[in-house]
């Protein structure tokens, strides 16, 4: 036994060592740095950039419409956010009275203004609005100016109808509404209560199976590569030699399967370092207060799920991959032999990325049960934690189902990796898999 872990051991470290050294791992390291702190930080530099940008000057020209309501103030108070709690106030929008139509579309078209908007009233006494802009219809601008002025107008027809301005707040004042269980004394939803909250929920799940996506697929490819570049130079002869072929496959997986998890703590927990502070990061480059904690949706259970499915799935796939690349003898060879690991590894991933959005109901029995196959657990269970429909009991047995499931594919693997590093020329095929696993 300490033969053979001590086999495991300095074959996951040979591993280690010397990809930890080349220069491509070291070169994507900093890059996947690089771009997970921008992504961390994208909210903050939007945010840096859209102030420097200035406001943009909105006209507006009422001619000789007359309201009840002051168009100017009711379009600042719509537009801009007003200061609260220490915070700035927020101002988009700069806007002013336009007496002349004619000049103030000039005005747009030369660029002195962003925009400008005329008031009118149809025959039925209704407000109607015309926006100049060289904008887009389907652009911000446009679509906040045409919620502001349907706002307005909602305001306009109340105030025409005899509906004095302060009883107009409570008509639009939200309902006593509760989502409660069909039986009594069930637990009702933990699920997102809200439009955000339901957004925020599937994006961090959503990017969390994309981690392991990326993982599987890249560390995967890199212990197929190694099995298969050993086997073309003949090194691997030499090297059984000292080592059985069972202790060669587990120390790759577990030296590829290290580096690969050095790389992801390198690259993730400055991320989330930067996430959990981002408002202090935007309070110190912004001015304004901070509240330091973590975003809506990315939560202590959620991090310790994903880090257990990270190692269980990729553990699964990685001695599959170094099992099926031991039966080719070129490198080129490679992506044939692996092809069907990767389509599955893209189905459980396009599954949860169905479901997280939408296009799949993520509580239908067909994708509760895809998300306990060990293949797709990792992916399905991140979604569904994400949004909130599965229980810790759900989870714990699908981790438990995983891990089980490794035993068998490392069996499976080490026979044919037994007996596939000592093949040359044979064109691989699930009729010579079967043969070896019978005869390994």
């Amino acid at each position: 036994m300490n033969v053979t872990l001590r086999n495991i051991v300095a074959v996951a470290r040979r591993e280690f060592m010397w990809r930890a050294r080349t220069r491509t791992y070291l070169i994507t390291t900093v890059v996947l740095v690089v771009i997970a702190m921008a992504v961390a930080l994208a909210p903050v530099i939007i945010r840096f950039i859209d102030r420097n940008v200035g406001a943009e000057r909105l006209g507006v020209a009422v001619g000789t419409t007359e309201t009840p309501i002051d168009l100017l103030a009711a379009f600042d108070g719509l537009l801009n956010v007003a200061a609260t709690d220490g915070d700035e106030a927020t101002d988009d929008f700069e806007i002013v009275a336009v007496s002349d139509e004619a000049t103030g579309r000039s005005d747009v078209a030369n660029g002195s203004l962003g925009s400008l908007l005329v008031v009118g009233r149809e025959s039925d006494g209704d407000l109607k609005w015309d926006l100049y802009t060289k904008g887009l219809a389907f652009e911000r601008t446009p679509q906040r100016i045409l919620q502001a002025a349907a706002a307005i107008t909602i305001q306009d027809r109340l105030t025409r109808a005899g509906i004095p301005a302060i009883d107009q707040a409570a008509l639009f004042a939200p309902p006593t509404f509760a989502i409660q269980p069909p039986t009594d004394g069930e637990p009702g939803p933990s699920g997102p209560s809200t439009g955000e909250g339901a957004a925020s929920s599937f994006a961090i799940g959503f990017a969390l199976a994309i981690f392991i996506f990326m993982a599987i697929m890249l560390y995967g490819q890199w212990v197929a590569m190694s099995v298969a570049e050993e086997k073309s130079s003949r090194v691997m002869e030499i090297v059984l030699g000292a080592a059985t072929p069972f202790q060669l496959l587990t120390g790759k997986v577990v030296g590829v399967g290290a580096l690969g998890l050095a790389q992801y703590l390198i690259v993730f927990i400055p991320a989330v370092v930067v996430i959990v502070f981002q408002d202090a990061i935007a309070s110190a480059v912004l001015g304004g207060t901070a509240s330091v904690g973590l975003p809506a949706g990315l939560t202590i259970e959620l991090l310790l799920a994903f880090g257990v499915l990270f190692v269980l799935g990729f553990a699964l796939y990685a001695v599959l991959y170094a099992g099926a690349a031991s039966l080719v003898s070129r490198q080129e060879d490679i992506n044939q032999i692996v092809g069907p690991l990767n389509l599955l590894s893209v189905a459980g991933y396009m599954v949860a990325a169905y479901a997280g959005t939408g296009l799949i109901d993520i509580a239908s029995p067909i994708v509760v049960f895809l998300s306990y196959v060990p293949f797709l657990s990792p992916y399905l269970m991140l979604s569904r934690m994400g949004m909130g429909v599965v229980s810790a009991p759900e989870v714990l047995l699908a981790v438990v189902i995983l891990a089980a499931s490794i035993p068998i594919a490392l069996w499976i693997a080490a026979r044919l990796y037994g007996a596939g590093v000592l093949m040359y020329g044979q064109r691989p095929g699930l009729r010579m898999m079967v043969r070896l696993l019978r005869g390994a």
